[in-house]
């Protein structure tokens, strides 16, 4: 049917699989593997990168037209949000909504997606796992590809994509809690899948590459992986790990430490590649992503994340042309017969009155529940045309965060300072990556004409990926008078 090139895209180069799917599958002819040049890269110049590129394409004789992109985990946000029980047209609205009040970065300059997980029993409400893409770097690369002539078909996430393929090759893991573990390159990679369903995803740096201790920060993450994934769990126990192009040594450690079934998957050797994969290729794990997007075209096992093709709310049919049509249809019906049938008019004209009748009831309880949205919208706007000092130093404060990649605030509080000294007084709580980070926040603050107070952090809130909880006491400060120089003398004439 078609010929794809399915890429893993990081910012030090690319690797991938050309495929072929057809009537009878997915079939993968090769392999291949290419490093940026350090003068060239998409992030700078995405035209003249994709002029380099098509070159490499040329030598490796690579010639299908369609591109299927896989973006690391890492440089992917993904959430893990509650939302309550609506109706399924409803839940891209939500998602979004939600979304907005948790991401430092406004929602157009992101690129989202979502999978809709199973209802849970005993709750009313839907969890929702929201992954989003920096829309300038996602765009980057595609004007990459676009300047060579390609067509991009779809763009993912590899951990999502990796467990997409282990779908294909090993249906029966999906069912009960499985995880699975990718090593790619230098970050760990880990999905937990039950039910057909993919719960969660997370990725991690390995701060080393000696094979023991690369062994050891594995063990290590998955039991943070499976202590933040608990609830999810709701007590059950993972049945087995799919260690994807590990060791036989790690496996064996993972199997004496979590107690259960671990296989090593190698895509080199589960894929008939019909020519063979490069000798530098170091890290066959890194093929995962690739592979799965690639299958998730052919046959749907699992629901995948694609930023070009997000859920969407299903269009509803316009009915007022059929509407105004069936109107007319009844009114010449009506003086046709009310000539010899007056009674059968009569209750024509009786059962359209209840049908508008009911499709405004509808369209009346359509606007009552979209009234408190537009009541939001509008109160948060009056507020941001009010530039009130709060709202000031908010708007500063959003220049002086660095980001949700390093901290994310769960509380933020700014109100009227009682001192005469200080304009406002701020607290927030939240976790950080690193005790640096919150220490550079503090920095960044002082310099910012703000008082910090030392405060020992009581923010008992455990994040996997945010391990170091912090809270800030700090008040905004009048602005500094400026240093007057003094004035030289005047010179007088011969002196």
């Amino acid at each position: 049917m078609a010929d794809y090139l399915a890429i893993n895209w990081e910012k030090t180069g690319l690797t991938g699989v050309e495929g072929h799917i057809g009537v009878s599958g997915v079939s993968v002819k090769r392999a291949f593997q290419i490093t940026w040049p350090e003068q060239l890269h998409p992030e700078t110049d995405p035209v003249s990168a994709g002029s380099w590129l098509k070159n490499e394409f040329r030598r490796l004789k690579l010639s299908a037209k369609q591109i299927l992109i896989s973006f690391p985990r890492h440089d992917t946000t993904i959430r893990l949000l509650e939302i309550p029980e609506v109706p399924l047209e409803e839940v891209p609205e939500i998602v979004h909504l939600q979304t907005a009040t948790r991401s430092s970065v406004p929602l157009n300059q992101l690129l989202l997606d979502y999978l809709l997980l199973p209802p849970r029993e005993g709750k009313k409400t839907r969890e929702v796992l929201v992954a989003s893409i920096a829309k300038q770097s996602h765009d980057q690369v595609i004007k990459t590809f676009q300047s060579m002539g390609l067509e991009i078909t779809a763009t993912g996430i590899s951990s999502i994509n990796a467990a997409v393929w282990i779908s294909h090759i090993k249906p029966a893991v999906m069912e009960a809690p499985a995880l699975i573990v990718n090593l790619v390159e230098t970050n760990l990679e880990i999905t937990l899948v039950h039910q057909r369903q993919i719960l969660f995803t997370s990725s991690s740096a390995m701060g080393s590459s000696d094979p023991t201790v690369v062994d050891q920060t594995i063990q290590s993450e998955i039991n943070r992986f499976l202590l933040s994934r608990s609830s999810q769990l709701s007590g059950e126990k993972i049945s087995q790990i799919l260690l994807v192009g590990g060791r036989p040594e790690c496996a064996a450690l993972l199997q004496e430490r979590q107690l259960c079934d671990v296989e090593i998957i190698n895509p080199l050797q589960m894929e008939p590649f019909s020519q063979e994969p490069p000798e530098d290729l170091t890290s066959p794990g890194v093929l995962a992503g690739p592979l799965g997007i690639l299958y998730s075209l052919q046959q749907k096992h699992l629901e995948v994340v694609d930023f070009l093709h997000p859920h969407k709310a299903d269009q509803k049919p316009d009915r007022r042309k059929l509407q105004i049509g069936l109107g007319l249809a009844g009114t010449v019906l009506i003086l046709l017969t009310a000539l010899y049938m007056t009674h059968q008019s009569v209750s024509s004209l009786d059962e359209q009155i209840a049908d508008r009748q009911k499709i405004q009831r509808d369209l009346d309880e359509l606007l009552k529940r979209g009234q408190p949205t537009l009541e939001s919208v509008a109160l948060i706007q009056k507020w941001d045309n009010s530039n009130s000092k709060t709202l000031k130093v908010l708007q500063e404060l959003d220049t002086i965060l660095p980001g949700t990649d390093r901290i994310y605030l769960s509380e933020l509080d700014v109100n009227r300072s009682t001192s005469q000294t200080s304009l406002s007084r701020l607290r927030a709580i939240g976790n950080a990556k690193d005790d640096l980070d919150s220490r550079d926040l503090n920095q960044q603050l002082s310099k910012s004409n703000f008082r910090v107070h030392p405060k020992r952090s009581t923010n008992k809130t455990f994040d996997s990926e945010y391990p170091v909880p912090f809270e800030i006491d700090a008040e905004k400060l009048p602005p500094r008078a400026a240093v007057q120089q003094p004035a030289e003398p005047v010179k007088q004439n011969g002196n």
